[in-house]
């Protein structure tokens, strides 16, 4: 089941938590930085979190990403050494 995106008045709800985790997601910010406040007044991040919740991607686009490294093969070779 969806959370629920709308308010009753019909408002997308949007909370500093949704605009923080925005920020997290977004490569070179911190969302704690200085850059932060003029990142979210400059791009409208509240504007695209409503949207993102509006077509259901919120989640996706704010989920952690995973980076996998893969050794080379020069480094293992170089472990068993």
């Amino acid at each position: 089941m969806r959370p629920q995106v709308r308010d009753l008045f019909g408002d997308v709800i949007v909370t500093s938590q949704d605009i923080r985790a925005w920020l997290l997601a977004v490569p070179r910010i911190d969302p704690d930085g200085p850059r932060a406040a003029h990142y979210v007044r400059g791009y409208d991040v509240p504007a695209k979190v409503r949207q993102a919740k509006l077509q259901g991607i919120f989640e996706a686009c704010t989920a952690p990403r995973v980076i996998e490294f893969q050794s080379p093969v020069w480094w293992s070779r170089m472990c068993w050494v």
